[in-house]
């Protein structure tokens, strides 16, 4: 092997789960076997190299078919096919359908099939899709990609391939058209992946319902599920579910998954969502919020509510463009419920030249957080230190005689990052220190 084929050549040897140095042997010895002639890449099986070829996109792949006879007898047996095809060139398209009418003829196994649109928009090419489609599952396919805007999904025909594993669909439409025809069977999907997808919260429930075995699902910037009737609720139900994540997806969702071990969210709204019960397995929750607008009371209590669905949330990041007053005594007649635990608390305030110190009390009321990721003006930066040490010093009972939200503040502690060293160094905060209008990066650690 050659000095520039190394990290190849470790690459591979991970995948296939041999030693480095003993297929470098293997290599030299068989090579000393063959006609000193013959290049060294003749002495590998087809096997291994259907796995090299693999690291490679099918177009790179096609290169290095001249290697040799062995090289091009792999390639032309590839059971991995992703064809990103410019349908405004016939070309294109007839060199995809002989290539697919090859393995329909030959019968070759195809493990992954991966179709993207890169121009043009023509549904006269609809039926050829679907012509290509259906060899892929009668060849066996476990993964399929497909990327086409608008191509109506024959969603009855893929949910009856009994080996596919793998289905992540871009841009396609699953209208209740494609169910018109029949009952979707019951998949062996193990991993389910709709982004930019048309459907309605019928088709939704219905692929979900026929899923038994499904392990991750995957949901984002899908239309027709804006509605927020309490009908249309979408149940996430399954044994066997260990990873959700839901992207800028509007409706309002119920989970029980009670294996679930990693979920993620991420919208411009507080989700409409209910945890029916908690995996002990979740080992990651992650919650994104972007564009923050008019932040008030009202919100930090629904943001309150919504992360009591959990114990506790390894990540919730919040980034905030504008927030008006916030009255304090609404929150207080609420502070009696329990406040839920964040491990990692990311907040990016981005407004400028306007002061909020009501904010920090109700971030504070909203949830507690082991860690608090700050990016923001230098001046917000030290209006957040400043209440943070006073709710740490101020006394553990009121006038009252009941004790406040954030009495269980035990230690406050600020690390500031370095941009000339790329590093945190810990930091000692003064009150009352000038400001400027920089953005800053901080991260507090806070002892409950």
């Amino acid at each position: 092997m050659q000095k520039r084929d190394e990290e190849l050549n470790s690459k591979f040897c991970s995948e296939i789960g041999v030693q480095k140095g003993g297929f470098k042997v293997w290599l030299h010895s068989n090579n000393k076997k063959e006609n000193s002639r013959k290049p060294t890449v003749d002495v590998l099986p087809e096997c291994l190299i259907h796995k090299l070829l693999c690291f490679f996109s099918f177009k790179k792949a096609t290169r290095m078919s001249i290697l040799s006879k062995t090289w091009l007898q792999a390639w032309s047996t590839l059971p991995n096919l992703e064809f990103r095809v410019d349908y405004s060139k016939d070309s294109d398209i007839k060199i995809l359908d002989t290539v697919m009418e090859r393995y329909r003829d030959g019968k070759i196994p195809i493990e992954k099939f991966e179709l993207s649109e890169l121009f043009g928009d023509s549904h006269e090419v609809f039926r050829l899709i679907d012509k290509w489609l259906e060899i892929a599952l009668h060849n066996g396919v476990n993964d399929l990609i497909l990327n086409y805007k608008l191509y109506p999904v024959p969603i009855l025909t893929i949910f009856a391939a009994k080996s596919l594993r793998k289905l992540v669909l871009k841009s396609c439409t699953l209208l209740p058209v494609s169910l018109s025809s029949g009952v979707v069977n019951r998949s062996s999907l193990r991993k389910l992946s709709l982004s930019y997808v048309k459907l309605d919260e019928n088709m939704l429930q219905t692929l979900l319902n026929s899923c038994p075995l499904i392990v991750t699902f995957i949901f984002e910037y899908c239309s027709g599920l804006e509605t927020n009737e309490l009908v249309n609720l979408q149940k996430i139900k399954s044994v066997s579910l260990k990873v959700v994540k839901i992207r800028f997806c509007g409706g309002i969702w119920e989970i029980d998954a009670p294996n679930l071990m990693s979920f993620e969210f991420i919208g411009n709204q507080i989700p409409q969502l209910q945890i029916v019960s908690e995996s002990r397995q979740l080992k990651h929750s992650k919650i994104i919020l972007h564009r923050l607008d008019n932040i008030n009371a009202d919100w930090f209590c629904k943001l309150k509510k919504f992360l009591s669905n959990s114990t506790s949330w390894s990540q919730v990041s919040l980034y905030f463009f504008k927030c008006t007053k916030i009255k304090l005594e609404y929150l207080q007649q609420h502070h009696r419920v329990s406040t839920p635990q964040v491990d990692v608390l990311d907040v990016n305030i981005l407004w400028q030249n306007q002061e909020c110190p009501s904010f920090v009390d109700a971030l504070v009321w909203s949830c507690q957080p082991r860690r608090l990721n700050l990016q923001s003006t230098r001046e917000m930066i030290i209006v957040f230190i400043d209440r943070l040490m006073q709710m740490k010093n101020s006394m553990q009972s009121t006038s009252h005689g009941s004790n406040p939200w954030y009495s269980q503040l035990k230690e406050v502690k600020t690390y500031k990052f370095d941009r000339k060293e790329e590093s945190w160094h810990p930091m000692k905060h003064k009150s009352g220190e000038l400001a400027t209008v920089n953005l800053e990066r901080y991260y507090i650690l806070l002892d409950w």
